[in-house]
């Protein structure tokens, strides 16, 4: 997967990128996930973790899956790109190259986890609001 207007290459994620995602992480503020996160989201044959690169030099991330229980459809979990590197087109980049391998796939629906905020970014990238839903948590008991 290659775009050549802005000299950007989208790919699969590797092991030697895992430093570079939590770099981009960290410039946003986030901690989200861990390097073990990464590694094994690398290995897992279920997840679409892919990679923007700039002058061979990481500078944004998308993660997600395919539903195991439902096969036709996917998950964005997230879609991260570094703070000096906003605004450029790197998350729709990003966002386009995971539907195209989720659609090879056989996914025929790819829905995006999104908090208040960056849901106009997902719109722009062409995805539909079609409920609101409420994220709720049962934590594992100390």
């Amino acid at each position: 997967m290659y775009l050549n207007s802005l000299n950007m290459i989208i790919r699969k994620a590797e092991f030697k990128d895992v430093p570079s995602c939590l770099e981009v992480q960290t410039s946003q503020g986030d901690n989200t996930f861990l390097e073990h996160d990464f590694r094994n989201s690398i290995i897992d044959p279920n997840a679409i973790f892919l990679v923007a690169e700039h002058n061979q030099q990481v500078i944004g991330f998308i993660l997600g899956f395919i539903v195991p229980t439902r096969r036709r459809e996917a998950t964005i979990h997230s879609t991260m790109v570094h703070k000096q590197h906003t605004q450029m087109g790197v998350g729709s980049l990003l966002v386009q190259n995971f539907a195209e391998l989720a659609f090879e796939r056989g996914v025929e629906m790819v829905y995006a986890e999104v908090e208040e905020g960056p849901d106009k970014f997902y719109e722009k990238c062409g995805f539909k609001k079609v409920m609101v839903w409420h994220s709720m948590v049962l934590k594992k008991s100390v």
